[in-house]
C-alpha cells in the first residue's frame, strides 16, 4: 500500500481534494494563517506534492476561487419576476444577486479578509471576480430591461456596486435585519436607474 506521504498528481480526484481542504483552511483562518504544511497534513500528501498542483500560496488561493466556477454560474442570470414594472424587476434582479452571494459568504469573507491585509493574490482575484459578475451584468441588462435608457455599463457598475456594498454591509448587520436592508438598498439602485417609472 502507498503511503500517504507520496501520492502522487495520478490519484483521482486529489486536486479537487486539496482544493476542499484548502478552502476549508483558508475559510477559517484566512489564506495568511494556513501554511502549506497545514495544508499537507490535512490532506495526507506531503507539500512537495501540493508544490507540484500549486507553485505558490498566491495560485493556491487563485484555485480555490477560480473552483467555485463563478464565470459558469454566471453565464444565466437570475430571473426576477418579468411582470413586475422594471424599477421592482431590478430591485429584484439585485435581491436575487445578493441572495447568490450568501451561498458563497465564506469566500466573500476570503477575500475581503485577506484583501483588507493587503494580500496581492486576494487583491487580484476580487479584481477579476467584480470584473466577471460586472460583464455578466452587463449582458444581461438589455434583455432582462428593454425600458432601461441609460447604458448597460452604467448600470452594471451600480447594480454591482450595490452588491458588493450589500455583501459588505450586511457583515456588520444582525441577520434578522439583513433580508430587510437587501430590499432596501436594491429598491434605492432601481429608484436610481428607472427614476421615471414605477
Amino acid at each position: 500500500m502507498t503511503p500517504p506521504s507520496t501520492v502522487t498528481d495520478s490519484t483521482p480526484g486529489q486536486r479537487e481534494r486539496i482544493l476542499d481542504a484548502a478552502f476549508t483552511l483558508m475559510a477559517d483562518r484566512g489564506a495568511s494563517g494556513t501554511s502549506m504544511r497545514q495544508l499537507a497534513s490535512a490532506c495526507g500528501v506531503n507539500v512537495a506534492t501540493l508544490y507540484h498542483y500549486f507553485p505558490s500560496k498566491a495560485e493556491l488561493l487563485r484555485s480555490v476561487i477560480e473552483e467555485r466556477q463563478y464565470d459558469v454560474l454566471l453565464a444565466q442570470p437570475p430571473l426576477p419576476d418579468p411582470s413586475l414594472p422594471p424599477r421592482e424587476r431590478l430591485a429584484g434582479l439585485v435581491v436575487l444577486l445578493w441572495e447568490g452571494s450568501l451561498q458563497e459568504e465564506r469566500i466573500w469573507r476570503l477575500l475581503l479578509a485577506e484583501s483588507f491585509h493587503g494580500d496581492a493574490s486576494a487583491l487580484s482575484v476580487g479584481s477579476e471576480l467584480l470584473a466577471t459578475i460586472e460583464a455578466a451584468v452587463e449582458g444581461w441588462l438589455p434583455g432582462l430591461f428593454p425600458e432601461l435608457e441609460v447604458p448597460p455599463a452604467l448600470a452594471a457598475r451600480t447594480v454591482t456596486g450595490q452588491l458588493f456594498a450589500l455583501i459588505i454591509e450586511n457583515l456588520f448587520r444582525p441577520e434578522d435585519e439583513r433580508a430587510t436592508n437587501a430590499a432596501v438598498r436594491a429598491a434605492d439602485a432601481a429608484a436610481l436607474l428607472f427614476p421615471d417609472v414605477g
